[in-house]
Protein backbone atom coordinates (compact mmCIF):
# COMPACT_ATOMS: atom_id res chain seq x y z
CA UNK A 1 0.00 0.00 0.00
CA UNK A 2 1.51 3.27 -1.21
CA UNK A 3 1.99 6.33 1.17
CA UNK A 4 2.09 9.66 -0.05
CA UNK A 5 5.05 11.48 -0.19
CA UNK A 6 7.42 13.07 2.07
CA UNK A 7 6.44 10.84 5.06
CA UNK A 8 7.01 7.56 6.90
CA UNK A 9 5.34 5.06 8.71
CA UNK A 10 5.91 3.28 12.01
CA UNK A 11 4.16 0.52 12.66
CA UNK A 12 3.51 -0.64 16.64
CA UNK A 13 3.44 -4.20 17.97
CA UNK A 14 1.88 -5.10 21.25
CA UNK A 15 3.79 -8.57 21.20
CA UNK A 16 1.68 -11.61 22.70
CA UNK A 17 1.88 -15.81 21.93
CA UNK A 18 -2.21 -15.85 21.01
CA UNK A 19 -3.22 -12.10 20.03
CA UNK A 20 -0.47 -9.64 18.80
CA UNK A 21 -1.92 -6.17 18.37
CA UNK A 22 -0.16 -3.74 15.52
CA UNK A 23 -0.89 -0.44 14.91
CA UNK A 24 0.49 1.55 11.46
CA UNK A 25 0.65 5.36 11.92
CA UNK A 26 1.88 7.80 8.71
CA UNK A 27 3.91 10.73 9.88
CA UNK A 28 5.09 13.48 7.73
CA UNK A 29 8.79 14.39 7.46
CA UNK A 30 10.22 16.58 10.05
CA UNK A 31 8.78 17.70 13.41
CA UNK A 32 6.30 15.72 14.22
CA UNK A 33 3.17 17.46 14.51
CA UNK A 34 0.18 14.96 16.02
CA UNK A 35 -2.48 16.65 14.03
CA UNK A 36 -1.02 15.58 11.18
CA UNK A 37 -0.23 11.67 11.86
CA UNK A 38 -2.51 9.70 9.97
CA UNK A 39 -3.80 6.05 11.37
CA UNK A 40 -3.23 3.86 8.56
CA UNK A 41 -4.04 0.44 9.97
CA UNK A 42 -5.02 -1.31 12.97
CA UNK A 43 -5.98 -4.75 14.46
CA UNK A 44 -4.84 -8.01 15.73
CA UNK A 45 -3.00 -10.87 14.62
CA UNK A 46 -4.65 -14.04 16.24
CA UNK A 47 -3.09 -17.75 16.48
CA UNK A 48 -4.80 -20.95 17.37
CA UNK A 49 -4.19 -21.25 21.04
CA UNK A 50 -4.10 -25.15 20.70
CA UNK A 51 -0.97 -25.43 17.97
CA UNK A 52 1.97 -25.54 20.15
CA UNK A 53 3.79 -22.67 20.46
CA UNK A 54 6.41 -23.31 17.68
CA UNK A 55 3.65 -22.90 15.27
CA UNK A 56 1.67 -19.90 16.84
CA UNK A 57 5.17 -18.25 16.39
CA UNK A 58 5.86 -19.33 13.07
CA UNK A 59 2.07 -17.95 12.26
CA UNK A 60 2.78 -15.02 13.53
CA UNK A 61 6.20 -14.79 11.91
CA UNK A 62 4.60 -15.36 8.82
CA UNK A 63 1.87 -12.70 8.86
CA UNK A 64 4.02 -9.62 10.66
CA UNK A 65 6.24 -10.28 7.43
CA UNK A 66 2.79 -10.04 4.93
CA UNK A 67 1.61 -7.01 6.96
CA UNK A 68 5.01 -5.30 6.40
CA UNK A 69 5.09 -6.20 3.24
CA UNK A 70 2.03 -4.61 2.49
CA UNK A 71 2.50 -1.09 4.23
CA UNK A 72 6.07 -0.90 3.88
CA UNK A 73 6.84 1.01 7.16
CA UNK A 74 10.62 2.36 7.70
CA UNK A 75 10.51 1.37 11.55
CA UNK A 76 9.00 -0.99 13.84
CA UNK A 77 8.45 -0.13 17.79
CA UNK A 78 7.76 -3.19 19.61
CA UNK A 79 7.10 -3.45 23.29
CA UNK A 80 9.51 -4.43 25.59
CA UNK A 81 8.88 -7.88 27.72
CA UNK A 82 8.52 -6.95 31.45
CA UNK A 83 9.52 -8.82 34.06
CA UNK A 84 6.17 -9.36 36.23
CA UNK A 85 5.31 -12.85 34.68
CA UNK A 86 6.30 -16.21 35.79
CA UNK A 87 9.41 -17.79 33.86
CA UNK A 88 7.51 -20.10 31.13
CA UNK A 89 5.09 -16.89 30.03
CA UNK A 90 8.48 -14.69 29.60
CA UNK A 91 10.25 -17.26 27.75
CA UNK A 92 7.23 -17.69 25.24
CA UNK A 93 7.23 -14.18 25.05
CA UNK A 94 10.47 -13.88 24.26
CA UNK A 95 10.28 -16.49 21.24
CA UNK A 96 7.19 -14.57 20.30
CA UNK A 97 8.72 -11.17 19.84
CA UNK A 98 11.96 -12.75 18.07
CA UNK A 99 9.58 -13.79 15.48
CA UNK A 100 8.00 -10.63 14.89
CA UNK A 101 11.56 -8.75 14.76
CA UNK A 102 13.07 -11.57 12.81
CA UNK A 103 10.00 -10.52 10.43
CA UNK A 104 10.24 -6.84 10.28
CA UNK A 105 13.95 -7.22 9.69
CA UNK A 106 13.90 -9.09 6.83
CA UNK A 107 12.46 -5.71 5.02
CA UNK A 108 15.30 -4.15 7.04
CA UNK A 109 12.95 -1.99 8.63
CA UNK A 110 14.28 -0.42 11.52
CA UNK A 111 13.28 -1.94 15.36
CA UNK A 112 12.73 0.11 18.31
CA UNK A 113 12.11 -1.36 21.99
CA UNK A 114 9.60 0.56 24.24
CA UNK A 115 8.65 -0.43 27.67
CA UNK A 116 4.75 0.07 29.05
CA UNK A 117 5.59 2.64 31.40
CA UNK A 118 7.69 4.60 28.86
CA UNK A 119 4.76 3.95 26.13
CA UNK A 120 2.07 5.40 28.62
CA UNK A 121 3.66 8.21 29.91
CA UNK A 122 4.43 9.83 26.69
CA UNK A 123 0.73 9.19 25.38
CA UNK A 124 -1.23 9.81 28.77
CA UNK A 125 1.40 11.88 30.54
CA UNK A 126 1.15 9.08 33.35
CA UNK A 127 3.49 5.90 33.16
CA UNK A 128 0.75 3.60 35.10
CA UNK A 129 -2.02 4.67 32.76
CA UNK A 130 -4.54 2.03 32.50
CA UNK A 131 -5.70 0.23 28.86
CA UNK A 132 -8.99 2.16 29.14
CA UNK A 133 -7.17 5.31 29.38
CA UNK A 134 -4.35 5.12 27.13
CA UNK A 135 -7.54 4.43 24.69
CA UNK A 136 -9.28 7.38 25.71
CA UNK A 137 -6.47 9.45 24.90
CA UNK A 138 -5.57 7.52 21.60
CA UNK A 139 -8.97 8.51 20.61
CA UNK A 140 -8.27 12.25 21.96
CA UNK A 141 -5.19 12.50 19.84
CA UNK A 142 -5.81 10.54 16.90
CA UNK A 143 -9.45 10.24 17.06
CA UNK A 144 -8.77 6.49 16.88
CA UNK A 145 -12.11 4.62 18.58
CA UNK A 146 -11.50 1.38 19.47
CA UNK A 147 -14.42 -0.01 19.14
CA UNK A 148 -14.68 -4.20 19.00
CA UNK A 149 -10.77 -4.24 18.56
CA UNK A 150 -8.91 -5.59 21.69
CA UNK A 151 -6.70 -3.54 23.63
CA UNK A 152 -4.04 -5.39 21.97
CA UNK A 153 -4.34 -3.03 19.23
CA UNK A 154 -4.74 0.16 20.72
CA UNK A 155 -1.73 -0.92 22.67
CA UNK A 156 0.01 -1.03 19.68
CA UNK A 157 -1.30 2.17 18.00
CA UNK A 158 0.20 3.97 21.39
CA UNK A 159 3.30 2.08 21.07
CA UNK A 160 3.62 3.69 17.23
CA UNK A 161 2.88 7.25 18.34
CA UNK A 162 5.45 6.97 21.46
CA UNK A 163 7.90 5.96 19.08
CA UNK A 164 6.95 8.73 16.65
CA UNK A 165 6.90 10.89 19.51
CA UNK A 166 10.93 9.93 20.64
CA UNK A 167 12.05 10.36 17.18
CA UNK A 168 11.31 14.45 17.33
CA UNK A 169 12.35 15.45 13.96
CA UNK A 170 12.80 12.87 11.21
CA UNK A 171 13.53 12.64 7.51
CA UNK A 172 12.75 9.30 5.82
CA UNK A 173 15.83 7.29 4.74
CA UNK A 174 16.21 4.10 2.52
CA UNK A 175 16.43 1.15 4.26
CA UNK A 176 20.08 0.19 5.35
CA UNK A 177 21.03 -3.65 6.69
CA UNK A 178 23.97 -3.85 8.69
CA UNK A 179 24.52 -7.34 7.56
CA UNK A 180 24.18 -8.92 4.09
CA UNK A 181 20.26 -9.75 2.97
CA UNK A 182 21.82 -12.82 1.07
CA UNK A 183 22.78 -14.76 4.27
CA UNK A 184 23.09 -18.48 3.63
CA UNK A 185 22.83 -21.84 5.23
CA UNK A 186 26.14 -23.60 4.20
Amino acid sequence: MSQAPDTYRIIGIDPGSQITGFGILEIPSGIVNIKKIRLVAAGVLKSQSKLPHHDRSGYLHDAMFQLTEKYQPEWCAIEKAFAGININSALRLGETRGALIAAVRRHKIQVAELTPTHVKKSVTGQGHASKDQVAAALKYLLGFDRGDLPHDASDAIAIALSHALSLGTYTAVPRICPFPSNASVS
